[in-house]
């Protein structure tokens, strides 16, 4: 039984006929071993494992034509992942994002560790993350890591938006950075838009001291523009914030 099986195409031209007529060799069945033969004259086809070779002697009465049959490849998935460290270690400024995607079968699909999908990965904070990318049969996960520079690079960012409805994303207003230890000394008071007071909070450090768009008793608020006041060190900033649920 042959283990490797290749399909020579040969078709045969003959002209200097006056009906200029055309003779087609059907398809064969070429062996692992190799095959040659002389066709006419001094032309000869023969094959190697896995190539055909021809060689034709120039004349003014055939035309050789081949086609020859080669099994498919498949390269590995192969991909690359950049990264852009953090300005600083509580910032979540840097990011990701996939270079030099190649092999497989297309379409691809691309999930990051952090739920984001797609060729690249923003607002990424310090840490240890993993993409992975699936073609047709096919899969490879890549590791990475985000990188930081020095706390003395954090600066405050004050968010205008969140969505306090207990999904367990966004619940918190955040201020970027205010838990560095640079910033640690702080107080913050949030305000409606008639200037009562309705939350206030010292030590604001997005966790266990953040608002959650409540009052101070836990009383829900209503959709709307909120505004606050932040004392950090002796610097005192002021801004709005958009509450939607």
């Amino acid at each position: 039984m042959l283990t490797r099986q290749y399909v020579l195409a040969l078709s045969f031209a003959l002209m200097g006929f006056a009906s200029n007529a055309q003779t087609t060799l059907v398809r064969q069945v070429v062996g692992s071993s190799g095959f040659s033969e002389i066709l006419s004259g001094n032309t000869e086809v023969s094959t190697t494992i896995g190539e055909a070779v021809v060689t034709t002697e120039t004349g003014n009465t055939t035309v050789l034509t081949q086609g020859f049959h080669q099994p498919g490849v498949m390269f590995p998935l192969v991909f690359n992942v950049e990264t852009v460290d953090a300005s600083c270690p509580t910032s979540s400024d840097g990011g990701a994002f996939i270079t030099g995607l190649m092999g497989c079968e297309l379409p691809y699909t691309v999930a990051w560790s952090n739920g984001d999908s797609g060729t690249e990965s923003p607002n990424l904070s310090p840490g240890l993350y993993a993409v992975t990318v699936a073609g047709q049969d096919c899969e490879l996960t890549v590791e990475f890591e985000i990188s930081s520079g020095p706390e003395s690079g954090c600066v405050l960012k004050f968010f205008n938006a969140f969505s306090p409805n207990d999904d367990g994303n966004n619940d918190l207003w955040e201020i970027e950075n205010i838990q560095a230890d640079a910033f640690s000394n702080n107080s913050v008071e949030i305000y409606n838009r008639w200037g009562q007071l309705i939350w206030s909070g010292e030590g604001y450090n997005n966790t266990d001291v953040a608002w959650n768009g409540k009052t101070k008793s836990g009383l829900a608020l209503a959709d709307g523009t909120y505004y606050y006041i932040a004392k950090v060190n002796s610097i005192t900033y002021k801004g709005y914030i958009e509450l939607t649920k």
